[in-house]
This record gives C-alpha cells, structure tokens and sequence, in this order.
C-alpha cells in the first residue's frame, strides 16, 4: 500500500496550474505530456494516480509501456527497498554482479529457444539507445550502411533512432539525419498502403518487399539490417500480419540481411505472448528492450544471435556503451518484474492473446457502419 505520510501536506494545498507554471519556468520547451495532460502528480498505485488537487485518475500511459506492472507494484518495491539497505554498489559501469549475472539468466531464457543462441548487450539507459546499438551492430558486422525501416514505425528520438521513424514531425527540423535509410509500407488493415487491402493487400506488400530486395533492377543495394516493430505502437497499435512477418524474415534470412525487432513498447506480455514476435514464429537476428524490462527503471539491452556477435572485433565498449549503463538497482528491480510477467498465468495470458490479436485483425470491422472509426 501506498505511505501517505511520503506525500508533503504541503504540496497537496497547491493546485496542478502551480506546478505547471513552475515547471514551465525551471525546464525546456522540449515538453510533450504536459501539454495535453495538464497534470502535476503527487502519488500513483497499481493503475491510478492521483494529482496535487487529490483528483484520481484511471493512468491509461504506464509511463509510455514502461510500467508492465503498474505503478509501485509490492514487489518492485520490495526489491528496491532491499537494494537500497543491502550495501551493493550504485553503479559498476558493465562489471558483473551477483545480481546482474540472475538478472541476465532469467532475460535469456525468455527469449526464442529459452536464448540458447542469443546472448545480451546491454546498452545506455534508454530504448533509443538499444536502437543505436542495434544499428551500429548491424552496419559493423555486414560492412553495409544502408537501413530499411517501415512506414508508422517509432524507433526513438535520439539521431539514427529519430532517422528509422516513420513520423516525419519531430524530423522535419533535424537538418541531416542519418543517410541512407529506406523506407518501406506496412501493412495496414483500415489503410492498406497499395489500396487493396485484405489477405491479397498483406500478400501484395510482401511480394513487393521480396522484388525491392531481389530484383538487381530495384536500384537498392541489400542494406545491413531491416528494423520494425511486430506491434506498431506510436504508430496506431498496428499489428504486423504473422504471414508478412514470415516473409520478411526469410528474405532477410537468404540475404544475410539482419533483421531488428523492436519490442521496446510491445514486449513483456502485452500482446499476451512474452515478445510480439512470438505470433508469427519467428527468431529475430536483434530484440531490441527496454521500458517494462527495466520494472520501471532505465535499463535497455539487445537480445542478439551469437553468430553476430562473434564475428565482430570491433564491437567493443567504445562501439557499444555508455558511462550510464544501466544501474545494478535496475537489474534488482527488473527480476521480479520478469518473474510476474511470465508466471504461468493461463487466465490471463492465452484470453490475453486471443484478445490482443482479435482486437488488432477485428477492430476495422465497425467501419463499415461508423465512419469515425479509423
């Protein structure tokens, strides 16, 4: 339960517009959810926060997907409270710990073939950080320096993150971006890219992205890497069809091509399966992570094929990593989160799944009779 005594008196006797005023005075215009949530939040429990004016509110973000439990769940808590008392150390740049090695033992055995030919990079705090690795991973080990990337995707805002994303707002005024990336249509079951929609509209897509890649007149050389999401978050909540995810990944696959997932906003159980990918049955070369595997932490990592890792020397911590790699705390925290997401929990996880995916392949269907459905 929430300590209501960690809650100052006094913060409560001011009202949300205060703090809105103040915090526009002490940060940069580089704000987002203030704008449209104007909110200033004094405390939070499970799904429900409560603002400074004692107004609850039903919490639909969970900090953007990071939140997989909710907010302060009793066992995240737990773990940082005995993190807190127990002396390990705050920060030991990627030195192993006793906690880091469970950590990484409980993370590669949720990933394809419980992660026997995968093993874990871990990166700067943030998912945009895994999506720059990923990136420079993929163009040092093919020696390529071409991307595709796909229509709707959000990959982050850092440079070559904010270059693989589809929405062209937060770019139009970043002179420069990173060259060389191509971009490609996703499918889309209310707006299908080539007008046709349906099976023939994924079938259509598929074969096109096949001919872009193999035909020697497509003008394209073969890029380093492809990157998408299973699940497109910013962009709609829209779910890759598991026959075009299919497709993708035997291109890719006879290419040498190396396929990126970016499971940032979709892994860890929301798509009632642990990883969106795990639909269609497919193994990505590279799992990008991070928001829920951190419980509420920053920490991001790459799941990547061992084949990949080894055969480049030059992946070294001057390629890959950070002064501010994820903290051990965020190591502790993110076990019982791990631990709660994937407990057996048939209830919950296969209504989930059949739920998810219906709702992704059913929700157009209203559009026949409301038009502002879409």
């Amino acid at each position: 339960m929430l300590n209501e005594s960690a809650v100052r008196i006094d913060s409560l006797q001011k009202d949300n517009a205060h703090y809105l005023r103040r915090q526009g005075q002490f940060e940069s215009n580089v704000r987002s959810y203030p704008r449209k949530l104007p909110l200033a939040i004094a405390k939070a429990h499970g799904v429900w926060v409560t603002d400074v004016e004692g107004k609850t509110y039903l919490d639909c973000l969970a900090g953007a997907g990071t939140l997989a439990l909710g907010h302060n769940h009793p066992d995240v808590m737990a773990s940082i409270d005995y993190f807190i008392s127990s002396g390990m150390p705050m920060h030991t740049l990627d030195l192993t710990t006793p906690q880091k090695d469970a950590f990484s033992e409980k993370l590669l055995s949720l990933l394809p073939g419980q992660g026997r030919d995968y093993c874990l990079q871990f990166c700067g705090p943030s998912g945009a950080d895994a999506v720059e690795a990923a990136l420079k991973l993929a163009k040092t080990f093919t020696g390529r320096s071409s991307i595709i990337s796909f229509s709707g995707g959000y990959h982050g805002m850092t440079h070559g993150a904010l270059s693989v994303t589809g929405n062209t707002g937060p770019k139009d005024a970043v002179a420069s971006l990173m060259p060389g990336v191509q971009f490609m249509p996703y499918p889309h079951e209310y707006r299908c890219p080539l007008g046709i929609g349906g099976e023939a509209g994924i079938e259509a897509l598929g074969y096109y992205f096949t001919q872009f890649i193999e035909d020697v007149e497509s003008g394209v050389s073969l890029p380093a890497a492809v990157i998408l999401e299973a699940v497109q978050g910013e962009g709609g909540v829209n779910c890759a069809p598991p026959q075009w995810l299919r497709r993708i990944r035997e291109v890719t696959q006879r290419h040498g091509i190396l396929l990126i997932i970016d499971e940032v906003q979709a892994g860890f159980g929301r798509t009632g399966k642990m990883f969106a990918f795990e639909h269609a049955g497919i193994e990505p070369d590279i799992i990008v992570m991070s928001k829920a595997v951190g419980g509420g932490l920053p920490l991001a990592v790459l799941g990547l094929k061992r084949e990949f890792d080894a055969g480049s020397r030059a992946l070294t911590r001057g390629h890959s990593g950070a002064t501010r790699w994820p903290w051990p705390r965020g190591w502790r925290r993110s076990t019982p989160c791990s631990n709660r997401t994937c407990q057996p929990r048939p209830h919950v996880v296969a209504p989930g799944s059949r739920l998810d995916w219906w709702s992704c392949s059913n929700v157009i269907r209203p559009s026949a009779r409301c038009e502002g459905v879409g």
